[in-house]
């Protein structure tokens, strides 16, 4: 029982991570309607920043982490307005590849300037061992579970209770009520490609602790949010946190008792199993 509720936990752990990439990803869907493919080296960027700021500057991790996602939420917004401001309300196939040239710029661009050696976000936290239940765990993974919980927390409050998160919630309703209304669309769509991308950095900081950082290692992590995204609905924040969750202790527990050299596999199985059951996603439709 105990090696269940183990798995159990680094399902938690790993869906964590998911979680924060499926958000961002699921709320730049919802308000701009654009599929960004290139999420995952934001995710990347983010975790090179981290990666900087504790070896270099040797600032503290948590910190490093606050100051990546700032950092990376200015590069969002830039983002938006250079890159997809330009294709908005034009069919989103262009958004489509337009993103995935720029994935494979970023990737080409972190290869260049930090070679293909993967080094490691060191927090502080990777030896301190913690023991409860039963359970073993470190305090850098205790660390993904709390920080991640704080970020949707306040993202939910954001979202629910101050004025620019109504005004985001009634982009996403109807555009063209919210802009008759007096909201400024080109703000709603800057902050919330800078919110999405800052969510990103923070899973790269912690997934950069956690494992390792390289050019390539937002390939898989963005793939899997996409199945997030998928399964809890396109563009519903509710949906992404249940998939994320359920996403990762799929991975673990299919992992842990069946094997891990599958465990790639096992995302696309559960969304394949998903939609079967639930086509319109968890969820379902923008939340």
């Amino acid at each position: 029982m105990e090696i269940i509720f183990q798995q159990i936990l680094n399902g938690v752990i790993i869906g964590s991570v998911y979680c924060l990439i499926a958000l961002g990803l699921t709320m730049i869907f919802g308000i701009l309607e654009v599929t960004n493919f290139a999420h995952g080296e934001i995710y990347m960027i983010g975790a090179y920043t981290s990666l900087f700021i504790t070896s270099q500057l040797e600032i503290h991790f948590l910190l490093s982490l606050l100051i990546a996602m700032a950092v990376v939420g200015v590069l969002g917004v830039f983002i938006e307005r250079v890159v997809f401001r330009p294709i908005l309300g034009k069919p989103m196939i262009n958004g489509m590849l337009l993103s995935f040239g720029l994935s494979i710029f970023l990737t080409n661009l972190a290869l260049l300037l930090f070679k293909a050696d993967p080094r490691k976000i060191e927090s502080g936290y990777s030896q301190v061992r913690l023991t409860f239940a039963g359970l073993q765990l470190t305090l850098e993974r205790l660390m993904v579970i709390i920080v991640s919980t704080l970020l949707v927390i306040a993202l939910y409050f954001f979202i629910q209770k101050t004025k620019l998160g109504k005004a985001m919630r009634a982009v996403t309703q109807d555009r063209e009520a919210a802009q008759l209304a007096g909201v400024s669309i080109s703000n709603i769509f800057a902050l919330t490609f800078a919110m999405g991308c800052s969510l990103a950095a923070a899973a790269g900081s912690l997934g950069g602790a956690l494992f390792t950082v390289y050019p390539s290692m937002g390939w898989t992590p963005v793939l899997k949010s996409f199945v997030v995204v998928i399964m809890g609905g396109f563009g519903n924040v509710a949906g992404a946190i249940i998939a994320a969750m359920l996403l990762g202790l799929t991975e673990s527990l299919c992992g842990g008792f069946i094997s891990y050299a599958y465990k790639d596999a096992y995302a696309f199985l559960l969304l394949v199993v998903v939609l079967l059951i639930k086509p319109e996603g968890i969820v379902g439709g923008r939340g």
